[in-house]
């Protein structure tokens, strides 16, 4: 007997009819295999979330970098610096370089007119492979930050802070400038604002905003800021200066029209009767340059301006622009100073292959105690990262076995009820193959619907979570279902879901049609 082909409609219709009965009595079937696929989908949201969360609590872009603080005086600190100078000892121990830097405590930076206490390191160079680490596209918040190292001035008084510090201070975005907060006792008498104590605010730009820190500071800047905040000699930053007083400066945003801005500067300047000359050539610092695209403009007033009606006009622009990055900045009297107490010297490794032993070298021959507990956490990171992907596999694995047990009883309870009508379908010469074609056609539909269903739960649940205030941190999620884990465990659950349907009715209809009709075993 030849082999027959089921019509175009009556395949459909067979398909209609036959998946209703497969679905179940109001699709019972397909919401009990939606339910598993959405624990399954749960549980490697919740998987994927907490290896971002420990990812981010553990992982630091600058993980390669050991800090090393000069706390002790048994130390053998300066013998340490000298052996990093041998390109054999660095070549031992993986080593790429080394670099110095300042650690202080007593920052204050200020808005709206309180301060707030901050903790800064302070680097020597500023072009060098951790600040290019620190400046990472992981680290940086929203891309706010220079371009690159290398267009750092050497001498730059820019900081790079962390969102927290940004945030503490009430700003929402980035601005171009902070308020540095700096003793400047007097000031108010040549017109400047003052804060408690005594402190005037002093323009810093920012150079980036990043998530992490090493050693956890709030900002990180020059060790030509520290330098220049000690500076006794010139006292670049005591606001209590004539010359500052007497000069009109002006860093204005890319944009924004500049023209405009020079006339409503003479504007005000012409009710207050001052007469002024503006240059927006001839005044460029690079060490008070910010992250943030601008120029600079200058006004030069007569020289029989009065300090106090220049500071007005400077109180009247700054109240015309609030909330733009409009900031009126300073020549500073920068000069030559030195700091003498270095507090760390921060080693770049190649790898973490040999900082163990690294650790025990200069443990026992320059007596210096290194903080290990980075470098630890991010091994037991990498131990904690494998379990969790173990445990989420498993699941994973386990949910695919429950769900081809389900369909192996599903498809077993359907064929006792129809296997008479199939061994009829045989008996007229409809082939094993396009049979079991029907049911992976069925069950092919009901899989991918109830994939769709659950993670669109899934998904929904996830964006639900963070409107309620259940979160991490205040910003990481407890679900994660975007991840290609959840790709590979749908293409998994396809394949095995179909794999099963073959296998079994296949096996089901490989008795003779005789054998189906009059059911026999």
């Amino acid at each position: 007997m030849s082999k027959k082909t089921i019509s175009g409609d009556y395949f459909r219709l067979f398909v209609r009819r036959e998946g209703k009965v497969v679905l179940g009595r109001r699709f019972s079937n397909m919401w009990l295999l939606t339910g598993v696929l959405a624990l399954t989908f749960l549980a490697i949201a919740f998987s994927n979330a907490s290896l971002n969360y420990l990812s981010f609590k553990m992982n630091d872009p600058f993980i390669n970098w050991l800090n090393i603080e000069n706390t002790s005086d048994k130390s053998d600190y300066y013998g340490l610096t000298a052996a990093l100078e041998d390109s054999a000892f660095l070549h031992k121990y993986h080593i790429v370089g080394y670099q110095e830097d300042y650690k202080f405590s007593y920052n204050f930076f200020t808005r709206q007119k309180s301060l707030r206490y901050f903790t800064g390191r302070f680097f020597q160079e500023l072009n060098t492979p951790l600040i290019d680490a620190i400046l990472s596209n992981d680290n940086v918040v929203r891309g706010q930050r220079v371009e690159s190292v290398e267009e750092i001035d050497p001498q730059s008084i820019g900081v790079i802070m962390t969102e927290e510090m940004l945030l503490s201070l009430g700003y929402d975005n980035a601005p171009a400038y902070i308020g540095y907060a700096r003793y400047s006792p007097d000031a108010d008498t040549l017109g400047f604002r003052l804060y408690v104590e005594d402190y005037a605010e002093v323009p810093v730009p920012v150079l980036g905003i990043v998530r992490k820190l090493p050693g956890n500071v709030d900002f990180i800047s020059s060790s030509f800021f520290l330098e220049q905040d000690f500076n006794d000699y010139s006292n670049p930053f005591y606001m209590t200066n004539p010359e500052y007083a007497s000069s009109l400066h002006y860093f204005v945003p890319e944009g924004m029209d500049e023209d405009a801005f020079v006339e409503e500067v003479m504007e005000v300047a012409g009710a207050e009767g001052i007469d002024l000359m503006a240059d927006a050539q001839s005044f460029y610092l690079p060490q008070i340059e910010p992250f943030k695209a601008g120029g600079f403009i200058s006004f030069y007033p007569n020289d029989n301006t009065g300090l106090r009606v220049l500071q007005e006009v400077g109180d009247e622009i700054a109240s015309r622009y609030p909330s733009e990055d409009v900031v009126r900045v300073f020549d500073f009297d920068f000069s030559d100073s030195y700091v003498s107490q270095i507090s760390f010297v921060s080693v770049h490794f190649e790898d973490l292959d040999m900082i163990k032993d690294f650790e025990n070298f200069v443990k026992e021959e320059f007596y210096i105690e290194i903080e290990m507990s980075q470098i630890n956490a991010k091994e037991n990171f990498n131990a904690v990262s494998v379990m969790a992907n173990i445990l989420s596999w498993a699941i994973v694995i386990f949910s695919i076995l429950c769900i081809v047990l389900f369909i192996v009883n599903l498809l077993q309870s359907y064929f006792q009820k129809v296997k008479k009508n199939l061994g009829t379908f045989k008996a007229f010469g409809i082939s094993n193959t396009e049979l079991i074609s029907v049911y992976i056609l069925i069950m092919s539909v009901m899989v991918v619907a109830a994939t769709l269903l659950s993670f669109t739960a899934v998904f929904i649940v996830q964006l639900i979570l963070p409107l309620l205030g259940i979160v991490r941190d205040g910003s990481f999620s407890y679900l994660s279902i975007w991840s290609m884990k959840t790709l590979y465990a749908v293409i998994i659950v396809w394949i095995s879901s179909m794999v099963t349907v073959y296998q079994v009715m296949g096996k089901l209809l490989s008795a003779t049609p005789g054998d189906l009709i009059y059911d026999r075993q």
